[in-house]
């Protein structure tokens, strides 16, 4: 008898969650309102995974849009991202629907690290590209501080692998070594035929760093000195896409300091986020993040924004148009120790989370008025997000 009662018992258990199992939905919807007075495009949407799970369970997900599926991408922080568009004062319902796998999406955000050219880290999206600076070159005494950018025409297919693919080649400076014996000027010909110093048509790196901030770095301020970071000591692709790239930094150690960085850009922005924090602080720091004083160039300053026309290098490559957004901050815009910057404190635990990246003057954004309407923009939409419920 207790035998059989057991025995019922296991069946109406197996029975209560194979019901539970098909009464669980396969999907859900998600309505992403925006009730901002501006249209918005290309914004990524962030949904905590665990709250997926606990609806439609997983572990892969589709999304879509009126019956079109959209790229989606599960990032190293466990939130399932894509970008959605809603114009002004409206709403948009999207789908997330189970599948057994993450599907595959040609990657629009996307990089890796690069040990064949000095340990370079680079990424980009279809508007614009970046790089820090690795180990090897900081070994070979280059006082490469900042952030290096790549110009790029806007195209959703990744270019740096293309760019990069002749300068680290052996068999292209073996060709260069072979013309080179016979006159310099056939080898320098050859070299403008693949240099990525020259647009062939994909992009360029026209642009100087050396030992300054270059395209937005932060550093702590110390005695009136820019306590610039050399090359980073150690670094780890986080996402790779096809949404977000995601990449954390770390330094070496200087003063009993210790600085660490993570950095994201997602697809359709000039800006990347950036977060950093320092092991060893003793007590509050002025910090400051912005990009070198070359010209007699105007900068405009606006609410925790900071815009900034800088010239290329070559003989005419236009100019990049750099930024830095603080939102919710109030930092100070100075012009110092050869920089145009943003200044503001960073306590021992705290963490500097601010926005920075460029435009190139010949392609979406034109102008520096433009520039810094964009940077608000851009300020304006983290402090009124969209609204997502499910």
């Amino acid at each position: 008898m207790n035998t059989k009662i057991s025995s019922l018992l296991s069946e109406g258990a197996l029975l209560l969650a194979l019901c539970a199992s098909c009464s669980r939905p396969d999907s859900m919807p998600v309505t992403v309102a925006n009730d901002s007075p501006r249209d918005r495009a290309a914004a990524t949407v962030a949904i905590p995974l665990a709250d997926i799970a606990g609806r439609i369970g997983g572990p892969g997900y589709a999304v879509s849009i009126d019956g079109r599926e959209i790229p989606s991408q599960i990032t190293h922080d466990s939130l399932l991202i894509f970008q959605a568009t809603v114009a002004a004062g409206s709403e948009a319902v999207y789908t997330v629907a189970r599948r057994d796998t993450m599907p595959v999406y040609d990657a629009v955000a996307t990089g890796r690290l690069y040990p064949e050219r000095a340990d370079d880290l680079a990424w980009e999206n279809d508007l614009v590209g970046f790089r820090a600076y690795g180990p090897s070159t900081q070994a070979k005494g280059e006082r490469a501080y900042g952030y290096d950018i790549f110009f790029k025409h806007p195209t959703p297919e990744p270019v740096l692998e293309k760019l990069y693919g002749p300068e680290t080649d052996p068999r292209t400076w073996a060709t260069v070594d072979s013309l080179r014996a016979i006159s310099d000027s056939l080898a320098d010909e050859y070299i403008s035929t693949f240099s990525y110093h020259i647009d062939h048509g994909l992009g360029m790196d026209c642009y100087a760093v050396g030992p300054t901030l270059g395209a937005g770095v932060a550093a702590l301020v110390q005695a009136d000195t820019l306590s610039m970071p050399w090359c980073y000591a150690r670094a780890e692709v986080l996402d790779r896409g096809p949404v977000r790239f995601t990449a954390r930094l770390d330094f070496a150690p200087r003063g009993g300091v210790t600085e660490h960085r993570i950095v994201s850009l997602d697809a359709s922005s000039h800006l990347n986020s950036c977060a950093v924090w320092y092991d060893g602080l003793r007590g509050p720091e002025a910090i400051a993040a912005g990009f070198p004083r070359r010209d007699d160039s105007p900068m405009l300053a606006v609410d925790g924004t900071l815009a900034f026309s800088d010239p290329t290098q070559g003989p005419d490559n236009g100019r990049a148009l750099l930024g830095i957004v603080m939102p919710g901050r109030r930092p100070s815009d100075t012009e110092a120790l050869g920089h145009v910057m943003l200044r503001d404190s960073i306590a021992p635990g705290d963490t500097l989370r601010y926005y920075w990246g460029f435009a190139w003057d010949r392609t979406d954004i034109r102008d520096l008025n433009a520039w810094s309407r964009y940077l608000t923009d851009f300020s304006a939409d983290i402090a009124n997000p969209l609204k997502i419920s499910y």
